[in-house]
């Protein structure tokens, strides 16, 4: 199964066939891109509550575990992960790399993770360690986890975020992601987030020209995901060819966000917006019969924020 296989098809029918569960606000990275920089708000689910959930829903293929930081939960991870592959859904873990370890690693590849999903924004620990305020010996550890799970069989998957620190950067980075033996690598456009006072996005020609040197400049056996870029991918001339992918928007279609407190959330980071709660009442497995009224406009509207900000109306 590819990565993103959910989202390598628009999406015809609402229906939920991929869950993102924020397993817990917490983490020990303090990420300014991130919205867990401002809704660490100690919230997190446990793995018998995350599995109450997904009992009720037969047609879920995909299950994402995140945070803040997913393996701050890591045995609820473990057996979220055992459940899923007892039923065939996918599972991901979304996890900056920090806090893994090459028995960790093992005992996730055991229990059938599917896909792990790590950040890598940095080349040098110096840089790393500069821009995040964290010892290099934690960039040292990152890419040493990345290494191991990139020749343990799990789909290892590392994602760039497209910003002022690496648009000018993402040939070498993607050097260092092949050097690593991993060959998926994910260039997330950065989006204006309101909650979180984010603004540092690239401008419209720093996004073409960084994209399209990736793309020239990948080895053959690469496969590259561009995500927040397929609503204007051909106002950019950007073109889908062997190898690269620009996904398309899943987020409130067929895929929804589920917080620790209970909110499900359109998207945790795109569209914060809370359609409901599943100890209020709200049946995740009924969400597109009994639609809410915020998802329901969500639908009608179409709102792009990656869009609306190179593309002001």
């Amino acid at each position: 199964m590819k990565y993103k296989s959910l989202e390598l098809v628009r999406p015809q029918v609402y229906e939920l066939e991929g869950l993102e569960v924020g397993v817990t606000s917490g983490c020990n990275f303090r990420c300014d891109y991130c919205c867990a920089y401002e809704r660490n708000d100690g919230n997190s689910i446990d793995a018998k509550e995350i599995i109450r959930v997904l009992d009720q829903l037969p047609s879920l293929k995909r299950v994402r575990l995140s945070g803040g930081e997913v393996t701050l939960k890591y045995d609820d991870c473990l057996e979220v992960v055992s459940y899923c592959t007892s039923r065939g859904i996918l599972t991901q873990l979304n996890s900056n790399g920090s806090l893994l370890s090459q028995k960790r690693i093992d005992r996730l590849v055991n229990a059938g993770l599917t896909t792990i999903h790590i950040s890598f924004n940095f080349v040098t620990a110096e840089g790393f360690s500069n821009y995040y305020h964290l010892p290099q010996s934690v960039y040292h550890k990152i890419r040493e986890n990345i290494t191991i799970f990139a020749h343990s069989g799990v789909n290892t998957v590392l994602e760039t975020l497209l910003f002022k620190e690496t648009e000018h950067h993402l040939n070498e980075i993607n050097d260092h992601v092949y050097e690593m033996g991993v060959r998926t690598h994910e260039i997330q456009n950065s989006i204006i987030m309101n909650h979180s006072g984010w603004n540092a996005i690239a401008a419209q020609e720093s996004l073409k020209k960084a994209v399209n040197d990736l793309i020239a400049h990948k080895k053959e056996d690469m496969v590259l995901y561009f995500t927040c870029m397929d609503r204007f991918m051909e106002e950019l001339g950007f073109q889908e060819q062997e190898n690269v992918y620009f996904a398309h928007c899943i987020e409130g279609k067929t895929q929804l966000h589920l917080h620790g407190n209970g909110d499900i959330l359109i998207s945790e980071l795109c569209h914060p917006v809370i359609i409901g709660n599943i100890y209020d009442g709200t049946s995740l497995a009924n969400i597109y019969k009994e639609m809410p009224t915020a998802l329901q406009q969500f639908l009608d509207q179409e709102p792009c924020p990656a869009r609306d900000a190179l593309f002001p109306k």
